[in-house]
């Protein structure tokens, strides 16, 4: 008759169920400590890596949030036949408000909105604004007149977001 252990016989010897124990089961004090300073060497590296990331993030973040507001208060504009949408920008405040006529009320109420890049990020700051007298208005086919906002952080980073005579906004970035 043949022994029911003859199948582990074939096989290599780390497979094989012998009933004692090798000695090597775990990890040693050794490794675990050369694991953990591999993992402290790559934390070190890494981590002033993702705060670069995440200042330029909140740079971008927040240059894309005006173009939207430049966008919605354009399609606005069209939308509701008036020329009531009008965004003003502050360098001084840090800060810009978006500025309506509520038609749909009697008698039609102004409405106001005011916003500031630091919502998203704490060291984005509006540097520079090129639009006459510091604000964009919207016609009611949608057309505005050329400028720039320029968005800058603390690392020195820029967001220059353009919109010409259609309303057409875009945005320029110089990451640093």
């Amino acid at each position: 008759m043949s022994s029911p252990y003859r199948i582990a016989e074939g096989l290599p010897a780390a497979l094989r169920r012998t009933g004692r124990r090798s000695g090597r089961d775990g990890f040693s004090l050794v490794e675990l400590l050369v694991v953990i300073g591999l993992i402290g060497i790559v934390a070190g590296f890494s981590i002033p890596a993702f705060q670069r990331y995440a200042t330029n993030a909140n740079l971008k973040a927040a240059a894309r949030e005006i173009m939207s507001d430049i966008n919605n208060a354009k399609q606005r504009a069209i939308e509701e036949n008036n020329n009531t949408y009008r965004i003003t920008f502050s360098v001084a405040d840090n800060n810009y408000v978006l500025s309506w006529t509520d038609m749909t009320t009697t008698p039609s109420t102004a409405r106001t909105l005011m916003k500031s890049p630091t919502s998203i990020g704490a060291d984005v700051r509006i540097s520079a604004v090129t639009y006459t007298d510091g604000f964009i208005s919207f016609e009611r086919r949608g057309t505005a007149k050329n400028g720039s906002v320029t968005l800058t952080n603390s690392r020195g980073s820029v967001a220059l977001i353009r919109s010409n005579i259609t309303g057409r906004a875009y945005a320029q970035f110089t990451i640093q």
